[in-house]
């Protein structure tokens, strides 16, 4: 199971950022411009905790928080 610090530093991780600047009401697209790094970031996300969203679930995902909270939710 997956704390939701778990997986922002999974994220930061991913992305090659300092976790400092991953805070929850930080917008994703501010962080990444590129919509495929997005997309290998939630894959894999996916894959290192054995979570599967569908692209229904990320529809609301704009932030960090979001994110964070989806994959923790998920990995329980």
């Amino acid at each position: 199971m997956a704390t939701a610090s778990d997986v922002k530093g999974r994220v930061a991780r991913l992305l090659k950022l300092p976790p400092e600047r991953l805070e929850d009401d930080r917008v994703l697209t501010d962080l990444v411009t590129e919509s495929f790094v997005l997309v290998e970031m939630v894959i894999e996300l996916q894959e290192e905790l054995g979570v599967r969203v569908v692209q229904d679930d990320l529809k609301d995902v704009r932030t960090v928080g979001d994110l964070t909270a989806l994959f923790a939710s998920r990995s329980q």
